[in-house]
């Protein structure tokens, strides 16, 4: 499988870092967050999109997909696109579809939804990945993901404060793709908005046995600190992880 942070921006954007994004191979995405379109356009990835796994409704977490959806339309795309997401996904689109104006006889393809039901319990969907999801703990509703493509397996947290469901989803994965908003001496601050820190992040690592990290959605006001965040985790995992940066690819 291979990995491609697309956006690994944290809340705020910043010049050199898009909003979150992650591709898988080349036909399935993690959020889309803006910038994404441009980024796809620029590995000449964006005509293999198959599906979208939205994690939650957060302006940083999927507003990139209209501009996507503008670029297919434009182009003429005909293949059908399936979005999956939390509940209220296809209503919440089809309302900002609407609000920006967009011509009826533009559509050229169909969007297939599939919402997740607001439950504790695991979700599985397969496809040409099998596609796991869980709930987990923000300030609305989110969902992480695991993607498990022969015997390889990402975990995706999207936006989340630690949590027993996101252990369980992580479990054995052999890449945890993992948020860590704020220092760890924020953890107050971080847990009261929904979100972790890189003690969490290296704790996860160890309690779900994930055989590769990598350390997403850093708080832009502490991008001067990307190099602490990451020695911080090392230090309590004892082994070193992986800083994301936009457009780095991984090969599992």
């Amino acid at each position: 499988m291979k990995v491609t942070f697309i956006g690994t921006a944290g809340s705020l954007l910043a010049a050199n870092k898009s909003y979150p994004s992650i591709l898988i191979n080349d036909d399935l995405l993690l959020d889309c967050g803006e910038g994404t379109t441009q980024k796809l356009l620029k590995i000449k990835s964006i005509n293999n999109i198959k599906i979208i796994c939205i994690t939650h409704l957060h302006n940083d977490h999927f507003l990139g997909l209209f501009s996507l959806l503008w670029y297919y339309w434009l182009n003429n795309r005909t293949e059908d696109l399936e979005i999956i997401g939390p509940p209220q996904t296809q209503e919440t689109i089809e309302k900002i579809v609407n609000l920006i104006n967009t011509p009826k006889g533009m559509r050229s393809f169909d969007l297939q939804y599939v919402e997740l039901e607001d439950s504790n319990e695991m979700q599985v969907f397969k496809r040409k990945y099998n596609i796991k999801t869980i709930k987990v703990v923000h300030s609305i509703v989110a969902f992480a993901y695991r993607i498990e493509n022969g015997n390889k397996s990402i975990c995706y947290s999207g936006d989340t404060s630690p949590s027993q469901n996101l252990k369980k989803l992580a479990k054995n994965c052999d890449l945890l793709i993992c948020e860590s908003t704020f220092p760890s001496k924020f953890k107050k601050i971080a847990y009261k908005y929904g979100h972790s820190t890189p003690f969490d992040l290296a704790k996860l690592a160890i309690e779900s046995n994930s055989k590769r990290v990598a350390m997403v959605h850093i708080f832009s006001t502490f991008s001067n600190q990307r190099e602490k965040f990451k020695l911080e985790a090392e230090k309590e995992l004892k082994r070193k992880i992986i800083l994301a940066e936009d457009l780095m690819k991984i090969e599992l």
